[in-house]
């Protein structure tokens, strides 16, 4: 049993590092940056205005 976690674990660290051979700029996230505020800088969350009063673009 304990041969076979160390042979799929292995073969799990031979994927990860081929797939960071072949994708070395890739992404390591796939959610996009949070919004900012341009005024104060604070992260726009939902749909409305800042706290601050500032207009979302």
């Amino acid at each position: 049993m304990v041969k076979i976690v160390t042979l799929f674990l292995i073969a799990m660290m031979v994927i990860a590092l081929f797939g960071r051979f072949r994708f070395p700029n890739a992404p390591l996230s796939k959610f996009k940056k949070t919004a900012k505020c341009p005024a104060c800088g604070r992260p726009e969350i939902g749909r409305g205005s800042c706290p601050c009063g500032a207009k979302r673009k």
